[in-house]
């Protein structure tokens, strides 16, 4: 015998886009259903021990966070707090730094290790009412049937919903089986992400330098016994230089990062296993089919350089939520157009601004053309002694979630 279950909204994809938007949506008074393949890691955190998948959190995402229960279930000490962030060029002097006295704020964000966020919102997920939590399962297949979603899972059962929101990443199945295309930049480099030790104390100040290669970023953590002697690194690298990187022998790898880290840290003392990824751009020319809606990376993929990565589709879910909510008051179905269409128009130009943004600074600090060089150290040195003028591009770094 099938089982069916119906819901509002059916979710596929419970990493921590597709989570959080379960919550903010059944707290807007939606039934919702999370498809999620892998099983829930039940992990206790060991000090000095660190994984290498970390996200900055803007102060925006952590309110929103906070507001939706989800922050207070971290692990205490696993969420540095950043309140400076030092950026220079590695081809010439010029250097800005940004401080979260700037903009009167307590900090610029939190690096955070993404295996404790996921943590953190399965946890207020399953206490929270209207959301069905299903993991160890995918979804087989969907069709759109009516004014519903039908989804078959791969124990045979079914599930029913109003609208269906893809949160199933960068390489999103939903995505590629609705055929709906994407405009995407390859730029030819893979980034190198590690936890590295360093003699000095980060002091919860980020940096970045941008090599003739491209930008290498030093995010600062800690444990649960406030020690700040270990970062997550993420250093672009030309595909044809980053094999040779991740053979090097560790001592002779923390000799390379340290060079062109200019020993900011003083010596790295050790590091963990090194691993990369493709350095890809994604933008899906459209956010919303009938009933389906993408959501996150499903929707589009930044160079890390951003800094904003997660925060995007923070934002992305909270604007969809919020959209519902509006919905509800006027008596929408949460599947229609309207409100989907509302959705799509208020994220899809925000999200294309920003990737054109990180597309042109790549650009310009990717030339080792003189005049190029030149100009950009000049503008960065003449910038830097402005506080007022590096306002709005800390407010614009630190990113935005939408409200009323």
């Amino acid at each position: 015998m099938i089982t069916t279950h119906t819901h509002d909204l059916l979710i596929i994809g419970g990493g921590m886009v597709g989570l959080a938007l379960a919550i903010d949506s059944a707290r807007q008074g939606l039934q919702v259903t999370v498809v999620e393949q892998a099983l829930p890691e039940d992990e206790t955190p060991v000090a000095g021990v660190y994984s290498p998948r970390v996200s900055a959190i803007s102060r925006e995402s952590q309110d929103w966070l906070t507001g939706l229960g989800v922050w207070q279930h971290l692990p205490a000490g696993r969420a540095c707090a950043y309140r400076e962030m030092k950026v220079w060029d590695g081809q010439g002097q010029g250097r800005i730094g940004f401080h979260a006295d700037d903009i009167q704020a307590d900090d610029l964000g939190h690096i955070i290790e993404n295996r404790w966020l996921v943590s953190a919102l399965w946890h207020q997920a399953e206490q929270t009412p209207g959301i069905t939590l299903v993991a160890g399962r995918t979804v087989q297949q969907w069709q759109h049937q009516g004014d519903q979603m039908l989804a078959t899972l791969s124990d045979a059962s079914v599930v029913t919903a109003s609208v269906l929101a893809a949160c199933d990443g960068r390489f999103s199945k939903v995505r590629r089986d609705a055929g709906m295309a994407t405009r995407e930049w390859d730029y030819r480099q893979h980034a190198i992400v590690t936890t590295v030790r360093h003699q000095q104390p980060h002091r919860g100040v980020a940096h970045q330098v941008f090599l003739e290669t491209g930008p290498l970023a030093f995010l600062p953590l800690q444990d649960e016994a406030g020690d700040q002697h270990a970062s997550s690194i993420v250093w672009s690298v030309d595909n044809e230089a980053v094999q040779a990187l991740l053979d090097l022998p560790k001592e002779e790898f923390l000799t390379a990062l340290n060079r062109a880290f200019e020993h900011t840290l003083g010596e790295l003392t050790d590091c963990d296993p090194r691993f990369s990824f493709p350095l890809q751009q994604m933008h899906s020319k459209r956010y919303i089919a009938p009933r389906l809606v993408l959501v996150g990376d499903a929707a589009h993929a930044l160079h890390p350089l951003a800094g904003q990565g997660v925060n995007l589709g923070f934002q992305d879910a909270a604007t969809l939520a919020n959209e519902w909510r509006r919905g509800r008051q006027r008596g929408e179905d949460p599947g229609s157009e309207r409100t989907l269409r509302r959705y799509q128009r208020q994220r899809q130009g925000h999200n294309l601004g920003a990737m054109v943004a990180m597309e042109g600074f790549k650009q310009l600090f990717g030339s080792d053309h003189p005049l190029a060089v030149l100009s950009r150290n000049w503008g960065m040195s003449q910038l830097n002694r402005l506080s007022l003028a590096k306002r709005p591009l800390i407010r614009t770094a630190l990113g935005r979630i939408n409200a009323d």
